[in-house]
């Protein structure tokens, strides 16, 4: 059952349409979850990438109003499990379930159904081209342009065209394999390895025969080997010197196809499908490339396949090392989240047990709620831009469970101070338009700091003296209680542990309310 909740996850997301995250660190995400498998690691990773989604139990009948795909529970021999469930007209299908039957009729899928959902609200617009950065766009665009006006500007005949579309997919296909002996898994690449017999990419692509040379894999060989070849048909054409390293190929197919026959005894249908495309390419170059070799030729191949190589090693060295980076971190993540850790770590911090709600400050979430955080931020703090984003992300997720009250630790002898400027319009905005817009102007201003640029949209402070005398009162706040330092969070009456960041204050936030939570539903029936 490994990674089984983090492809529920991803399928469930895929079927939406849904894209603002990256597969690893959604995986990073989930597993480093204090309560990892569950439904609230899924609820709550969802809210940190900030995707619509509910979490409810929901009648039995209300099945047909469900959307297309959502995360739900079935029972599995007397025990529960999470699944992926997809809507197909009258009957259901089942994914990433343990259960040997995976279509069911609606009448058979409630016998087994425990009526416990997560939703996510389907992404009906997609872009073709992303908004998030104007210089990939126009490169992207440049390079399809002259890619287009390079194929316009040539005679091309039908071989050609195979030869190239060959290239263009060994490279594919090569990706792949390449991506196997890194150890990055993909589900379509099992999918297709599994397809067949006695298949079993990994075992064969990460065998020892497989290593060429120090570093260098068959799987490094093909890639190199279909992208130069690409890489030359686009830059000079199709012409004789392809002939040569089409011929070179042949004894690698046949190495390749020994390896899994009598060393490995298994079969990769990845590793058969480049050494099928790489035979292609001999027969076509063999049929219609006459043995005419220029030096010039030979020269340019050279140097082309010798930078695309280095190149290539360059990138896949980096790949290696993010990749080991990132097995460091979520080790480390996995050791900072754990819960009794940081319940040490908050029962030695420092204790204010003055947290008394100042009048006329900004009170964000539920102002009844007995969990109370007070935020001390400062507009031209560039730490306070991580802080303020988790205490949105807390507001957005649990904002019914706790309050924040946010306090901002300006110069207030000097109004014209730009911290304190941002400060006194903030409140204002607080007051006059809601805390929705707070939020937004606060977030505004941490995504840019430019002062004149913030200033004009949100314009001046007008009642600065009431708004002044509260700032007073939250600079007073913080020098009787020795809080020098931006960001600070009180949580009740205990500081947020220094040794954390902010990109952890959301899991203990979630925890600490789960916990207040469960001793109350304790506590109830005592007193009652």
């Amino acid at each position: 059952m490994n990674n089984t909740i983090e492809k529920i996850v991803e399928s469930v997301l895929v079927q939406n349409r849904i894209g603002n995250y990256t597969k690893k660190d959604l995986e990073l995400q989930l597993q480093i979850h204090p309560s990892y498998p569950s439904f609230q690691s899924i609820t709550d990773t969802l809210d940190y990438f900030d995707i619509d989604n509910i979490a409810v139990e929901i009648p039995m009948d209300a099945l047909d109003q469900l959307p297309k795909s959502f995360i739900s529970l079935v029972t599995v021999e007397n025990a529960e499990e999470i699944v992926t469930v997809i809507k197909k007209g009258d009957s259901i299908e089942l994914k990433h379930s343990s259960l040997k039957k995976k279509k069911f009729t609606f009448n058979e899928f409630k016998e087994i159904w425990i009526p416990k959902v997560i939703a996510v609200e389907y992404n009906a617009k997609q872009k073709l081209i992303s908004n998030q950065s104007l210089i990939q766009n126009i490169l992207l665009a440049g390079l399809a342009a002259s890619l287009i006006f390079a194929f316009y500007g040539r005679s091309w005949d039908i071989n050609q065209v195979l030869f190239l579309l060959l290239s263009f997919t060994g490279v594919v296909f090569s990706f792949f394999a390449v991506r196997e002996s890194l150890g990055i898994q993909s589900q379509a690449m099992h999918q297709f390895c599994t397809s067949v017999g006695n298949t079993n990419c990994g075992e064969v692509i990460n065998n020892n025969s497989g290593q060429l040379f120090k570093n260098f894999s068959l799987a490094d060989a093909g890639i190199v080997f279909f992208g130069s070849m690409s890489l030359y048909q686009l830059f000079y054409g199709f012409n004789s010197i392809l002939l040569i390293p089409s011929l070179i190929g042949i004894p690698f197919i046949l190495y390749s196809i020994y390896s899994q026959a009598l060393i490995v005894k298994k079969w990769c249908a990845v590793c058969l499908a480049m050494g099928s495309i790489s035979l292609g390419l001999a027969i076509i170059a063999i049929l219609n490339i006459p043995f005419n070799i220029e030096i010039s030729a030979v020269v340019s191949f050279i140097m082309l396949s010798s930078l695309f190589a280095l190149a290539y090693l360059y990138i896949k060295e980096k790949v290696k090392e993010n990749k080991k980076f990132k097995a460091d971190n979520f080790k480390l993540n996995h050791f900072k989240r754990d819960g009794q850790i940081y319940n040490h770590l908050l029962n030695i911090s420092e204790k204010i047990e003055d947290n008394a709600t100042i009048p006329n400050e900004i009170i964000l979430g539920n102002p009844n709620a007995s969990f109370k955080i007070i935020s001390l931020t400062n507009p031209m703090c560039g730490y306070c831009k991580d802080a303020f984003e988790a205490y949105t992300r807390v507001l957005k997720a649990m904002g019914d469970k706790l309050q924040i009250s946010i306090r901002l630790n300006v110069k207030t002898e000097d109004p014209n101070d730009k911290a304190t400027q941002i400060a006194l319009i903030l409140l204002e905005i607080y007051y006059s338009k809601g805390p929705d817009k707070f939020i937004a102007a606060y977030n505004k201003w941490f995504a840019d700091r430019t002062h004149s640029k913030w200033i004009k949209e949100y314009g001046i402070p007008q009642d600065t003296q009431n708004h002044l005398e509260v700032l007073k009162k939250q600079s007073e706040w913080a020098q009787k209680n020795d809080l020098y330092y931006t960001p600070a969070s009180l949580i009740n009456n205990t500081l947020y542990p220094k040794k954390y960041n902010y990109g952890e204050f959301f899991y203990f936030m979630s925890m600490m309310t789960e916990n207040q939570d469960t001793a109350s539903e304790v506590r109830e029936p005592l007193e009652t």
